[in-house]
């Protein structure tokens, strides 16, 4: 056993970030939220997928409808249905959510 470090080959990764949610579907891995590091009350809602095997990431925010989440950071994440759902986290305002969003990935 061994780490291996997963270089990317194509796309534009997200920022630098934490706080932000990270979860697995097979070979692609979803990011959502968190904050850049680098900018102070950086708080995002961006969602980037990245293809395990093509090495590829996706800035897919623009893709997806719906009433999506707003920015924040510290949210829980889980796969959920086909899909991910997120509860709470802290905003921009540092007020502390208690929302609850599923975002389907597969039908």
């Amino acid at each position: 056993r061994a780490w291996t470090q997963v270089v990317s080959t194509k796309g534009s990764a997200p920022s630098p970030r934490y706080g932000h949610s990270l979860i697995s579907f097979g070979n692609r891995l979803v990011v959502f939220g968190g904050r850049d590091w680098r900018v102070a009350n950086s708080f995002d809602s961006a969602l980037h997928c990245f293809d395990l095997q093509r090495r590829r990431w996706h800035d897919r925010t623009a893709a997806v409808g719906g009433d999506h989440p707003g920015a924040r950071s510290g949210q829980a994440a889980i796969p959920c249905g086909g899909g991910f759902l997120i509860f709470g986290g802290c905003s921009s305002c540092n007020e502390l959510l208690n929302d609850t969003f599923l975002l389907r990935v597969w039908p």
